[in-house]
């Protein structure tokens, strides 16, 4: 059985396949800056978290006792601090990365969703 038109009596608007609205987006100039933008964007801070935790773990397999050395004039070991200054560093990253994306990236999105509807 088919749906009633919500609007009786109106014309509905043509409107552009779904096929047709893709490749617009992915010919638009703009599509491509955000492309390049967020590649080199999430290489970069792949990179920097992969030398964060990558040093963190080399330096825990290959010197386990400067991790378990403790802090000068604190009872708290190098391994808790740098584990706790690893686990913030992530909290940076994912906050810078949004700053980013907000301020970058969706703006890009935006112009390019404007110029193909």
């Amino acid at each position: 059985m088919p749906t009633p038109d919500p609007t009786p009596g109106a014309n509905p608007a043509p409107s552009a396949t779904p096929a047709t609205i893709t490749d617009a987006v992915m010919r638009h100039p703009k599509y491509q800056e955000l492309l390049r933008r967020r590649s080199r964007t999430s290489l970069l801070f792949f990179a920097i978290t992969a030398v964060i935790y990558a040093g963190f773990i080399l330096t825990l397999a290959f010197d386990p006792v400067f991790f378990g050395s403790p802090v000068p004039d604190m009872t708290m070991s190098i391994g808790v601090l740098t584990g706790t200054l690893v686990v913030c560093s992530a909290v940076v990253l994912i906050s810078a990365y949004v700053h980013i994306s907000n301020s970058v990236f969706d703006p890009l999105l935006a112009a390019i969703i404007k110029d193909v509807s």
